[in-house]
């Protein structure tokens, strides 16, 4: 068996064992609300999953219509807090085509759920036997590969942010396969193809638009031009269709939300890092272990400028080319650039670091079988560990929500930050080969 088959077995069944054991010491305890990944995984095909996005589009675009066009949606809905919804008014569009379609939502979400769920397993697979290959590693055979393959699958169906943003029934689904799928076209040398993945998700995140400035520094002219073309596309269909004001007053809105942020602990962002240490004295204001979708934190000038400034620093680290010209450098550049977006971001719920996923498999390769410095055991083990934990969701950190221990409650947050500084030094480390 190649040592790839057998490393990601070990950290299959090393996540499930994990993953059982808090189960286990859960149950003991009687903390309700403890499905692991594999519940999530098998709930997505076995059972009802939610409305996380849909509903509030829905009822956005329901206020929108019975206005007949008149309603300025952030400001009559989200601003008051009478619906958290986020999205961009392009986003809108897919509620419309639903609505004017007579489209059963539920029947909708399921299926697009399931089958951007699949394309991310796509994504991810051919991303890395592709890599793989790149990296020179002893040959896999068809029936090797196809192991390769199921195993990755596996691994995917047991990472917590992934399956959750699934039964959920949220639009993360998609942005985690679109992310994916960008990863194996730029790795392929298709920049226009991986320009329109992250245009689509710039779409409905407009943070992702990012990659535009990454792009022109790196002087990738048909990266920009294919995420610039496809977001504006978005952009003026949601205008023909909801109006120029709209957008001005989702920029209103944003604006709102940067301010306040959310404290509640599923948000994984050093902005909720930040409201949850304020918690302490102030849990009523600064919300930790209840979730309300008709209240905001007040906004705060610490807060507030503590996000301002880890988003800022994030942003231009991710943003700051490399010398390095090998492989693994340009890699990590890219993945550094789509986790960097996601933490710069004052809200991060725990299932929008599903683009962790293919994150960590194409690290994972660059740090076995790639030419990097970084192959030493600590490295190796910090990785594992990281991995672990961004894959599993540990209830029991509720019970430090009141104390100033309650930084452990951003665990997600900790593993993603661990992986940005891993691949901070993949890309800015020179190899053996430019070394020489």
């Amino acid at each position: 068996m190649k040592p790839i088959i057998k490393q990601l077995i070990f950290l299959f069944l090393l996540n499930l064992a994990l993953a059982f054991l808090i189960k286990g010491i859960t149950n003991h305890y009687g903390i309700k609300n403890n499905k692991i990944a594999l519940d999530h995984a098998i709930w997505v095909f076995t059972d009802e999953i939610g409305n996380d996005s849909w509903r509030p589009m829905k009822l956005a675009y329901d206020h929108w219509t019975e206005s007949q066009g008149q309603s300025l949606l952030y400001t009559d809905l989200l601003l008051p807090v009478k619906v958290k919804f986020l999205y961009p008014p392009t986003a809108l569009l897919i509620t419309q085509f639903i609505e004017e379609n007579n489209i059963d939502l539920l029947a909708f979400s399921t299926a697009a759920t399931i089958i951007f769920l699949f394309l991310m397993v796509a994504g991810v697979v051919a991303t890395g036997l592709y890599s793989y290959k790149e990296y020179k590693a002893p040959q896999l055979s068809a029936k090797e590969q196809t192991a390769v393959g199921i195993v990755l699958t596996l691994l995917l169906f047991t990472f917590y942010p992934v399956v959750k943003a699934g039964t959920l029934g949220q639009m993360q689904v998609w942005l985690n396969a679109f992310f994916a799928i960008s990863i194996l076209c730029y790795i392929t040398g298709h920049d226009v193809l991986a320009g329109i993945m992250l245009g689509l998700m710039a779409s409905i995140k407009p943070h992702y638009a990012l990659f535009i400035l990454w792009g022109l520094l790196r002087g990738n002219t048909r990266l920009v031009i294919a995420i610039t073309a496809t977001g504006m596309l978005g952009v003026l269909l949601g205008m023909h269709e909801f109006g120029f004001a709209m957008y001005l007053d989702y920029l209103r809105g944003l604006s709102f939300v940067t301010q306040h942020g959310e404290s509640y602990y599923t948000n994984q962002s050093f902005n909720a890092l930040a409201g949850r240490l304020f918690s302490v004295r102030y849990p009523e204001i600064f919300n930790n272990l209840r979730w309300n979708g008709y209240r905001y934190p007040p906004y705060n000038v610490w807060i507030f400028s503590f996000t301002q400034i880890t988003s800022i620093a994030t942003l231009v680290i991710s943003l700051i080319k490399t010398k390095s010209q090998s492989r693994e450098s340009k890699l990590a550049d890219f993945l550094l650039m789509g986790l960097g977006a996601t933490l710069a971001s004052p809200i991060a719920w725990e299932h929008h670091y599903g683009i962790l996923f293919p994150v960590f498999v194409c690290t994972w390769l660059i740090l076995w079988f790639g030419n990097t410095p970084l192959k030493n055991t600590w490295i190796k083990s910090t990785f594992v560990v990281l991995y672990l934990i961004a894959a599993n969701v540990f209830p029991f950190a509720k019970f430090v929500a009141g104390s100033y221990f309650n930084i452990l409650q951003s665990y997600l947050l900790i593993a993603a930050s661990g992986m940005f500084v891993i691949l901070w030094l993949i890309k800015h480390l020179p190899n053996s080969k430019e070394i020489a």
